[in-house]
């Protein structure tokens, strides 16, 4: 690749951030004037607020001018981070493609950045994921993680991002992981003028499931905690969480030793048991042939014949909590799984594939 001026694509990508949307996409294209060789893939993944029509009526001059192309599919039934990005990336046509999502200010003059970082090494991935903790004192906020460039040709080297990654949560650890396995150098982003966002809460991406009957909790030790969760369509996932800043707290070794434990909590199975149960008086019986009584008063379930009890925990802000441990660590096992075995592509040569239809068109584009 020459070292001259790069065609940088800022990739945008939306499903019902439109509130957002408004704030964020004029502001950086306003940022970003003075850079001749960029392009705005707007990607509206099946939006339901409106975005197509406020496209229509604020994005005209900028794709008329080719400086965004706006492109809508209507194929997703939910969202998917991994999938959406894959698509915008393969939609765009530059020599670097950037996520950036619908709350993220690029800062002034970002692509001159990313243009000025590719000129210094090509071999590199633009990121402030710090996971090996390679910078003292670098802490970004957590909301500014998703924002990545790098080469396209790199990108489809590793098949972009791991499609089983169906939620939020860690798709780009993982994806700026497996770059580093094929030789691409991670390169934080270190100047937090372009780390900005919409502060939002944790609301809006998360919340009770409303299928949700309860949560119970079987307290083991003091970083041992089993976890059951019942659901209103009679299914339940079981699991025992482990609070890894605390485990192992009688070893004299963490006196002095840090810990290398990437995140507080795991769980100490590979997996959440999954079945289904039902309720025969106030017995609950479980597929795995466990039965428990149901305390009516307290809610507390207890093992038949054993002083086994589960406590129902009614504290939103804790079964927030361990919903949100549950949610990421789905993500993170698949995430943790490629690093173990040293895997870079993923997909099996299947990503990224959608009808999209261009700046308003009623024709579809071919993706490949």
């Amino acid at each position: 690749m020459e070292r001259g001026d790069f065609k940088i694509s800022f990739c945008v990508v939306c499903m019902n951030r439109l509130h957002q949307l408004k704030q964020t996409l004029i502001q950086n294209i306003l940022d970003n004037a003075d850079y001749e060789d960029l392009e705005f893939v707007v990607l509206d993944y099946n939006s339901k607020d409106g975005m197509e029509e406020w496209a229509k009526e604020n994005l005209a001059q900028y794709i008329k001018t080719g400086r965004v192309v706006y492109y809508r599919t209507t194929d997703p039934e939910s969202w998917n981070p991994s999938h959406s990005k894959n698509l915008a990336f393969k939609l765009a046509t530059g020599d670097i493609v950037c996520s950036i999502w619908a709350d993220y200010y690029t800062g002034a003059e970002f692509a001159q950045y990313v243009n000025d970082s590719f000129k210094a090494d090509d071999n590199i991935v633009l990121t402030p994921i710090d996971f090996h903790r390679i910078k003292k004192n670098y802490a970004p906020p957590g909301d500014v993680l998703g924002k990545v460039c790098v080469k396209k040709s790199d990108f489809l080297k590793i098949e972009g991002f791991d499609e089983r990654m169906d939620r939020h949560g860690f798709e780009d650890y993982d994806f700026v992981n497996r770059l580093e396995i094929v030789g691409v150098k991670r390169v934080l982003i270190d100047d937090f003028a372009y780390l900005k966002y919409i502060s939002h809460g944790n609301d809006e991406r998360y919340s009770l499931p409303k299928n949700l009957s309860g949560m119970y909790v079987k307290y083991i030790s003091a970083s041992e905690s089993e976890v059951l969760f019942l659901y209103n369509n009679q299914c339940f996932d079981k699991g025992t969480v482990i609070d890894n800043y605390t485990a192992g707290s009688e070893n004299y070794i963490y006196a002095y030793a840090p810990r290398k434990d990437h995140f507080e909590y795991s769980l100490k199975e590979t997996s959440w048991l999954t079945g289904v149960w039902q309720k025969n008086n106030n017995v609950i019986i479980f597929s795995t042939g466990d039965k428990f009584s149901l305390d009516e008063n307290t809610k507390h379930l207890t093992r038949e014949n054993e002083a086994d009890t589960f406590y129902h925990i009614i504290d939103t802000e804790t079964v927030k909590s361990v919903l949100t441990f549950q949610h990421f660590f789905y993500t993170r096992s698949i995430m943790e799984e490629s690093l173990k075995n040293n895997i870079a592509i993923v997909n099996n040569a299947k990503f990224g594939k959608a009808t999209v239809f261009k700046n308003f068109a009623l024709l579809s584009v071919p993706i490949s």
